[in-house]
Formats: structure tokens, C-alpha cells, sequence
């Protein structure tokens, strides 16, 4: 990957947290929005699309929920949950990246959902309807999955710089896919904690980019790192526009210049 771009999103990342110093009160409010919104993408990348009062609803505690709609707004909570959980472990001074995170995640995510099974790895080869790249044999997953924690905590990924960190690893996991759900969830929720750790925005997938994110999975590491850079780079537009409302990309490419 181009060192040029990660230096270009580490200095973008300053701007929008130095934005964000200089105008908590606005900064709160943003974080608040990003957070819906991240809720809603991940989703609806799953094929589970809600308007933006069905989202309001799940998380009003006081609300009338219909019978029909328990089950969805169950797994909007959970999504909530495992992005707290994500904010917390990327807190820690250490994260030990192990199948007992992976499972953590996999557990909150489908907590309170009636058809909750026992966390186990996949089986079967699945034909799915959205995941369309090659994933590993199941015989293959459980080494697959030790060999890429062994790497995710040794010195060598230590030294990568942290977007190649979460790109090269969320790859390699969607690759050995653990689970027949929730696998693309959790591996995302697993990206953000090492971009989040690295002083990163959380990444959004937006919706309107699913075509591309599935298609970058049939690519090799190094070309899908550009796909999860391109949504980092939007989501930094968004937030500039957020602060500075006149802001728009030609400032970007002035600035560049």
C-alpha cells in the first residue's frame, strides 16, 4: 500500500480530532450521529435495512415495540453493545488478540436472540447469497485461526503500521470466515478495535458500498486495504463537513497541493 495514503489519513485523523478538541459540545453530538450511522451500515451490509425513526426506536427504552419487530431491534441493541465493547477492549493498553475476543464478540452480538446457538466454528461450506470469495475448508479454520493470532500479536504485525494492521488481518479472517453467521460482523467489529487502538476513526462500511466490499474480498490483501482506505477517507469528509459545513473535497485537494 502507498505509505503517501496512510500519511495523508494520519494527517487527516489529526484534523478532525483537533476539530473535535476545539468544539467538544459539536464533537459529542458527531460521535453520537457516527454511531447511529455506523449501526445502521453494518446492517444494512448484512441485508438488514431500517429507517432512521425504526433505529430511534430500538434504542428508546420507553418505547411500545411491536411483537414483529423484537427480533430486529434485539440485534440493533446488540450491534450497540459490541461497539461499546469495542470502544473498551481498544482502551486497554494491551489486547490480546486470541479466539476468546472473536467469541466475545460473537456472544454479544447474538445475545437475547431466540435463536441463539453455542459459539462454534463453522461446519459446512455455505453457499451465500452475499459473500461471494473463496474461504477456507472448515478442517482448515481452527489452525487458520491460531496461525492468525499468532501472528496478530507478535512483533512483526506490531511494527506494520496499524492500517495495514486491521486491513491485512480482517482479510485473512473473512478468508478463514469461523462462523456460518455474524462472521462478516464480527471480523469487522475485530478491524475496528486495531484501527480504533491506532488513533483511528471507527471504519464504516456504508451501504452503498457493499458491491465494492464484497468484491475487494475476492481481491488480494494489499488491493482490499484500498477499499477499507476509500471508506476512511469518506468517513473523514463527513466529519470535516460535519464541523465546517462550507468544507467540501476541493478544499481537501487544495490543501494536498
Amino acid at each position: 500500500m502507498s505509505r503517501t495514503r496512510y500519511l495523508d489519513l494520519d494527517d487527516r485523523t489529526e484534523d478532525v480530532r483537533e476539530l473535535m478538541r476545539e468544539r467538544p459540545g459539536s464533537a459529542r453530538e458527531f460521535l453520537e450521529k457516527y454511531e447511529l450511522s455506523w449501526v445502521y451500515h453494518e446492517n444494512a451490509l448484512e441485508g438488514l435495512v431500517l429507517t432512521h425513526a425504526e433505529l430511534r426506536q430500538a434504542f428508546d427504552p420507553t418505547g411500545v415495540v411491536d411483537s414483529s419487530m423484537v427480533h430486529v431491534f434485539t440485534e440493533v441493541r446488540n450491534q450497540k453493545a459490541a461497539i461499546e465493547f469495542v470502544k473498551q477492549e481498544a482502551a486497554n493498553p494491551v489486547v490480546k488478540y486470541s479466539f476468546s475476543l472473536v467469541k466475545k464478540l460473537y456472544e454479544i452480538l447474538y445475545q437475547g436472540l431466540p435463536n441463539r446457538m453455542p459459539v462454534s466454528l463453522r461446519r459446512d461450506m455455505p453457499l451465500h447469497r452475499t459473500y461471494f470469495h473463496d474461504i477456507v475448508q472448515p478442517v482448515q479454520i481452527q489452525p487458520a485461526l491460531e496461525q492468525l493470532f499468532d501472528l496478530m500479536n507478535g512483533e512483526e504485525f506490531g511494527r506494520m503500521h496499524p492500517i495495514k494492521q486491521a486491513t491485512h488481518s480482517h482479510h485473512r479472517f473473512m478468508e478463514i470466515f469461523p462462523f456460518s453467521d455474524l462472521s462478516g460482523k464480527v471480523g469487522r467489529m475485530l478491524m475496528n478495535i486495531i484501527l480504533i487502538r491506532g488513533g483511528y476513526m471507527p471504519c464504516i462500511m456504508h451501504s452503498t458500498d457493499r458491491e465494492a466490499y464484497y468484491e475487494g474480498l475476492r481481491l488480494n490483501a494489499t488491493e482490499f486495504g484500498h477499499i477499507i482506505m476509500d471508506a476512511m477517507d469518506n468517513a473523514l469528509d463527513n466529519a470535516t463537513k460535519f464541523f465546517i459545513p462550507s468544507w467540501n473535497e476541493m478544499s481537501r485537494r487544495r490543501k494536498a497541493s
